[in-house]
């Protein structure tokens, strides 16, 4: 081979291994693009919702979403303040709280001890004008501090709506009907007939009856063998509370109705018509049949003075 076919061979061979074709212009290298890294998008935080439970009907709706999330339209308490809210319910026999969190509704740890607390229909107590209900409390109880409404058995199946406040003066109670529960007067004739039919009721039976200006108005249940029995109670500023008791002494049975509130009224206005009585004299009239007669009779002491009428307030001698 001639020296200028031989130097044609070669470069052939160069273009080839520079990966070139005799005649093509040269192939420039390839440059990787360099990969991103994939970003992740954060995700976006859900905005608090805002509920003004001052504004009138919001508590109640609230309370609401709070027994739909529980699954229930029971609860055994419901607690509301200006800014909060939780219901306290039965789950498998233990208390569930679920309760208005960080501008949700969510399950939170329940302090709650269940012990036979009566369940209730919180659409049975108003407190659709939960701002209303805050004024009436601060009139009677003097402070409107961190106020708390309450629906919950305060005894023996006795389910009460209050107002509290912290730190705490009085609790002030509400009737179902969002009216204030009247503060009785003792030393009234309608203070004594209101705290009679609070205590009374339906009841036929009692064993024994109670007024007095510390007493309130007390009804005792029929004792059983082991002579225990109920008693039910309305002192000045609460509702009826119901105290379990027992008694060594077996008294008669009798019905209550035959007990007039009235009668112990007209024997204190006659002792006040007479100058041995005022509105601050201590006094009592326990009714029972301790002779077991047949018949109860009235047992009034009032100041330091002690003596026994029948039932139309006839001084016995």
């Amino acid at each position: 081979m001639s020296l200028p076919r031989r130097a044609a061979a070669a470069a052939i061979v160069l273009a080839v291994s520079a990966g070139c074709t005799p005649g093509s212009d040269p192939t420039p290298p390839i440059t990787p693009t360099p990969t991103r890294p994939t970003e992740t998008a954060s995700p976006t935080p859900t905005p608090s919702e805002q509920i003004d439970l001052l504004e009138r009907g919001a508590a109640v709706r609230l309370v609401d979403r709070l027994l739909d999330a529980a699954d229930t339209t029971r609860a055994i308490m419901v607690t509301v303040t200006a800014e909060t809210a939780s219901v306290a319910v039965l789950r498998n026999g233990a208390a569930e709280t679920w309760a208005w969190r960080d501008g949700r509704v969510q399950q939170v740890q329940s302090d709650i001890n269940y012990v036979t607390q009566r369940e209730f229909d919180p659409h049975a107590f108003d407190f659709d004008d939960l701002p209303a209900l805050f004024r009436a409390a601060q009139a009677v109880s003097g402070s409107d501090a961190d106020q708390s409404l309450q629906i919950v058995d305060i005894s023996a199946g006795l389910v009460s709506m209050s107002v509290s406040t912290n730190p705490e003066t009085r609790p002030v109670f509400f009737n179902p009907d969002g009216t204030l529960l009247p503060t009785l007067d003792f030393s009234s004739e309608w203070g004594l007939k209101q705290g009679y039919e609070d205590v009374v009721g339906p009841r036929g039976t009692t064993t024994g009856m109670g007024f007095g200006s510390a007493l309130g108005v007390y009804l005792d249940s029929p004792q059983d063998t082991q002579g225990a029995f109920t008693r039910r109670q309305r002192t000045a500023r609460t509702p009826v509370i119901v105290t379990n008791r027992t008694d060594a002494n077996r008294l008669a049975a009798f019905d209550p109705a035959r007990v007039k509130p009235a009668v112990v009224w007209s024997v204190l206005q006659g002792m006040r018509d007479q100058g041995t009585f005022t509105l601050d004299t201590t006094w009592s009239c326990i009714v029972d049949d301790r002779t077991s007669t047949g018949t109860p009779k009235l047992y009034f002491q009032v100041g330091d003075r002690s003596f026994v009428t029948d039932l139309l307030g006839n001084v016995l001698s």
